[in-house]
């Protein structure tokens, strides 16, 4: 019996994060993994942080993270084409980062390639997508950040306007667009398994970025609020607080949490009054307010009042470096960290799986290889096509409908699957709106007597009176979902939900840990219900562990996963990185996992229980700041838009209020095009700037000169005149801007589905396309209860006269 990916065939190209990310995801679950690399290796090869100390291709702490369990050829020229011929004829899957104005020269032609390989699913990561104004445009993560919107937010409310918007620590926008462009191609594949028809994915890293604003871009096209550090706080206390020993962050979003702290603090007296009572008046007087809790919170030692405040389900997370996560117990209880020998580099102590799996596919079974180690084995890598199923599972198939739709190469990839979604607030949401849009059909469990918190939120539409239906959040995540309405406190709406759980191939949730199991939903029992289900359980901390009870919002989970330490203005304290990132994060780990299972199950048969923490998650995403600690190197400060090894590397004002530009120098000839840009030839050849080492050694003498440069200059124009010479730059978007931009509006990113309440508004759209399947958002996000007597209908075989019963019995609606 087959297990998780094994035989799956996979060619990596391009060297980015991006793709190397897509690409390890997949091995990590057991797929085989070939990396094509050029003369010398891939850049992350020469991204540090090395071990001992000495820069080495062999032990640079992003190449160890990034292709554990991958095979490395060396290839240039001729023999590299030819290697690419070869192993794409053979391959299922072909990832690459590869930028759109080099991928002819380096052969990624998908019509050529599928022709060789008619069941070839091609995923090309591109900073701004293969057509639009801006498709040859420059970009690092940086300008990547900026240019979706994140940046514009980051580092949260209440930060000096002389200061810039800046970015999380890390390659977060890449490593992102590697998660998601690794579902996708997951996704694609098992359509291909279904019909023998490949596919070729266009992602934008941009629309990436653009897709984990979550609340704050329809802030804008609902609320007309436009986020930015600059705002105003919404709740009160939240933020980082000083203890004897360290710093906690606390965030307060429910009253009774507030009423708890006051219960804890002993101070009910000054807590009950008026100014503090509720979010706006508290966010009104938080100086007065935090004036207050300060002295209180800097008598505790920082661990034992994380765990106190967690123990009264008060959401606080210790503010923590990377070392701090090594020695936490419910980590260690949870095996989360894995040990791995690596030749040249030693032991190495690493996140592990960013899920746990009820079948364990996901394993380290070699270290990162050498490069070119591979290279005589050429004509015998990875397994041919015919080698692996080409149609699904007996299994499988049996626990589709007679007709799946998944079978028409003209389907989207997962039609056919049926997803039954318990999933509320933001991350579970975000991974079931990614399904959805890879064309499953997901149907929202829901009750008007329980509302999903997105329906709840302020930010309805503007010009009209609120309503559960014009929640511009609620309205974003449920794009193409169904909504079924049901009592889940009456036997007989238990019975329909266990229904359609048997007439099902995937069941989600993101209650708190136990809730499922108490509603009589647990993953025992729905197995026994479909032993073919995929049950996909997602919580701050997951299903087992010491602190598997604790509160784990998104917003705070950042800070416990050390990004916040390591996030924020030189020479200041840590930062928030503005959007609540643990649970855009932490959901879409959860919809890959998923989309992994299926292909599992399509291959070999048999369900899969999937556990996806937060915390974990995101420690996965941090791994620059982790390999820095794993190679025994002391913690990153705080370093705003700087980079560990770039210069220049920031963002810099233009011509306008609070208007600015994202400058990224990665390359020599970039610096030599921006010296000659900038009317000063002879800064290439001065001894402080002449290469990247000398740069980053002299870099505020830098950023002063170009911040001079760009002062008075507008951004747009600038932006066009550094990249007609391909120098990486772009300006820093507000969440209006990226609904007005011209290359995403060209894109049809922007889902506009007309809406029978609050008509046509923007949504963040589908961060990829297809070349050969439908494109774009099929449906707005449903009506409460729209759907209801469909279901009950097309899934559960009932007639008019049974949902009346119903619903005047109080089970339905």
């Amino acid at each position: 019996m087959g297990q998780g990916l094994d035989n799956l065939t996979v060619l990596e190209m391009g060297g980015g994060v991006a793709a190397a990310y897509a690409a390890k995801l997949m091995a990590d679950l057991g797929a085989q993994v070939v990396k094509l690399e050029p003369p010398g290796g891939d850049p992350s090869r020469r991204r540090g942080p090395f071990a001992h100390g000495r820069a080495d291709v062999e032990t640079s702490g992003a190449h160890l993270f990034l292709n554990a369990n991958k095979r490395s050829l060396e290839l240039d020229g001729e023999s590299a084409h030819a290697a690419l011929e070869l192993l794409a004829g053979r391959a299922q899957v072909l990832i690459h980062d590869v930028h759109p104005t080099e991928m002819a020269a380096q052969g990624l032609d998908y019509e050529r390639l599928s022709a060789l390989n008619a069941g070839l699913v091609m995923l090309s990561i591109t900073p701004f997508g293969l057509s639009g104004p801006h498709r040859d445009y420059a970009a690092a993560d940086l300008n990547l950040v900026h240019s979706g919107g994140w940046g514009w937010n980051c580092p949260g409310p209440g930060t000096d306007p002389a200061l810039p918007p800046i970015k999380a620590f890390g390659e977060h926008a890449l490593i992102q667009a590697g998660l998601h462009g690794a579902m996708a191609a997951l996704g694609a594949h098992y359509a291909a398994l279904r019909c023998g028809v490949g596919e070729h994915i266009d992602l934008a890293v941009q629309e990436v970025v653009v897709n984990l604003l979550g609340r704050h871009f329809v802030n804008y096209t609902y609320a007309r609020w436009i986020d930015s550090r600059l705002t105003k706080p919404r709740l009160a206390p939240n933020g980082f607080f000083q203890c004897k020993d360290g710093m906690i962050y606390l965030v307060i979003v429910e009253e009774d949490q507030w009423r708890r702290l006051l219960e804890l603090m002993g101070e009910q007296q000054w807590g009950g009054q008026e100014k503090f009572q509720g979010q706006d008046a508290r966010c009104a007087n938080v100086a007065d307010l935090h004036a207050r809790l300060e002295p209180w919170l800097a008598k505790w030692n920082a661990r034992e009042l994380y765990h106190e405040l967690q123990g009264r389900r008060i959401a606080a997370c210790l503010v923590a470096q990377f070392g701090d996560l090594l020695e936490d117990t419910h980590l260690q209880q949870r095996g989360f960290f894995r040990e791995q020998e690596h030749p040249a580099a030693g032991r190495l102590v690493v996140p592990g799986a960013p899920y746990k799996l009820h079948k364990p596919w996901w394993e380290l079974r070699s270290p990162a290889p050498r490069l070119g180690e591979a290279n005589g084995e050429l004509s015998s890598l990875l397994v041919e096509p015919g080698d692996a199923p080409a149609t699904l599972a007996p299994a499988q198939a049996s626990a589709l409908a007679p007709a799946v739709p998944g079978d028409a190469p003209s389907a989207l990839p997962l039609a056919g699957v049926r997803v039954l979604d318990f999933t509320w607030y933001w991350a579970g949401p975000h991974g079931t709106l990614m399904l959805a849009h890879l064309g499953a059909e997901v149907i929202k469990v829901e009750s008007p007597n329980r509302l999903d918190i997105m329906r709840r939120f302020s930010n309805t539409a503007h010009d009209m009176e609120p309503g559960m239906n014009r929640v511009g959040s609620f309205n974003q995540l449920g794009q193409s979902k169904l909504s079924f309405a049901v009592n889940l406190s009456h036997p007989e709406g238990k019975h329909l939900v266990k229904e359609l759980a048997g007439r099902s191939d995937v069941v989600t949730s993101n209650f708190s840990t136990g809730v499922m199991e108490r509603l009589g939903f647990g993953a025992e029992a729905l197995h026994a219900i479909n032993p073919e289900l995929i049950v996909a359980e997602l919580s701050g901390f997951g299903q087992d562990g010491p602190c598997k009870d604790y509160i784990g919002y998104g917003q705070a989970i950042v800070p416990l996963a050390g990004i916040s330490a390591q996030t924020g203005y030189p020479g200041g304290p840590p930062a928030e990185v503005a959007i609540a990132y643990g649970d855009p994060n932490g959901g879409i780990y959860m919809a890959y996992a998923v989309v992994a299972a299926l292909v599992a199950r399509a291959r070999h048969g048999g369900g899969q229980v999937i556990d996806v923490s937060l915390w974990e998650s995101t420690i996965c995403s941090a791994y620059e700041g982790w390999m820095n600690h794993a190679l025994g190197l002391p913690p990153h400060p705080p370093m705003g838009n700087h980079d560990l090894q770039w210069a220049p590397h920031n963002c810099y004002r233009c011509a306008g209020e609070d208007q600015w530009i994202s400058i990224a120098v990665t390359r020599e000839e970039q610096w030599r095009s921006l010296c000659l840009e900038m009317g000063q030839p002879a800064l290439a050849e001065d001894a402080r700037f002449r290469d990247a080492r000398a740069r980053k050694a002299h870099e505020d003498e830098l950023d002063a000169l170009l911040a001079a440069w760009c002062a008075g200059q507008e951004r747009w124009a600038l932006t066009r005149r550094l990249q007609a010479v391909g120098v990486a730059a772009f300006p820093s978007l507000s969440t209006k801007e990226v609904d007005e931009d011209a290359h995403l509006n060209a894109r049809n990113f922007l889902g506009r589905v007309p809406h029978p309440e609050v008509g046509v508004r923007s949504h963040a759209g589908i961060p990829w396309q297809l070349a050969r399947r439908p494109n774009g958002v099929r449906t707005h996000a449903p009506l409460m209860d729209q759907h209801t007597d469909k279901v009950c209908r097309e899934v559960l075989g009932m007639d008019d006269g049974e949902i009346a019963r119903l619903r005047k019995a109080g089970v339905l609606g």
